[in-house]
């Protein structure tokens, strides 16, 4: 004689294993409650089954088919989440985002802040940006440079006072003498100009450079 929970143990087992989609469609409660009924009509009738059996696999059936509700609900709520998610993540196209590093991209004509925190006391100090062939157009004197969060607004003009092309920059942090500065972490500020969903995993894109979310540090208006 067939177990009817046998039969579902087994099948949910190979199920969860990733067999084909034929499979899994015979798992289905009611397949398994046909299953229990043509095991009922064809049970021998000398030795019938036993009522405490027969509960007991109706309990194990329950318990089952509870746990197959809970597995599509929880599945449901995923998606629903996800997709909020997706949709909070589009909200941040055109908003700029800081990560730890040293690029940023720049707007035409606009200008924008870039961040660094400092352990230990300041020195004078100047920013070099550079641009995607490494040469510096543009150098900065920092006056002010102390322990903490410091920032500075960088017009978006090189040294001759024109405008920099938009596009993707970096930006270095020396002494005034041109020495590296110990214990300080510099942050790309990158505007977002699309949302790359892979999945479970989301990618934000400023000029083609991709930023991941839990690199971001902040959203800011500049």
């Amino acid at each position: 004689m067939i177990d009817v929970v046998t039969y579902l143990n087994t099948g949910l087992s190979t199920g969860a294993t990733g067999t084909s989609k034929t499979s899994q469609q015979e798992l289905g409660k009611d397949a398994f409650m046909q299953l229990l009924i043509s095991q009922l009509a064809y049970q021998d009738p000398l030795e019938p089954m036993d009522n405490t059996e027969f509960i007991s696999q109706l309990a194990q059936f329950s318990a089952l088919e509870q746990q197959q509700n809970i597995a599509a609900g929880i599945q449901l709520l995923a998606l629903s989440q996800t997709a909020s998610t997706n949709s909070q993540m589009v909200n941040l196209i055109g908003k700029r985002v800081l990560t730890p590093g040293n690029q940023f991209t720049l707007e035409a004509e606009k200008a924008l802040t870039l961040r660094f925190d400092l352990e230990g006391d300041g020195v004078p100090a100047k920013i070099n940006i550079k641009n995607s062939d490494g040469d510096v157009v543009r150098t900065i004197d920092i006056t002010e440079f102390k322990e903490g969060t410091n920032q500075v607004s960088f017009d978006g003009k090189d040294n001759d006072g024109n405008w920099l092309a938009a596009g993707a920059y970096t930006y270095e942090i020396v002494s005034a003498t041109g020495d590296e500065i110990e214990g300080l972490t510099t942050y790309g500020n990158f505007l977002v100009d699309a949302v790359a969903f892979d999945g479970s995993t989301i990618l934000l894109k400023a000029l083609g450079i991709s930023i991941d979310l839990g690199d971001i540090s902040e959203v800011v208006t500049n």
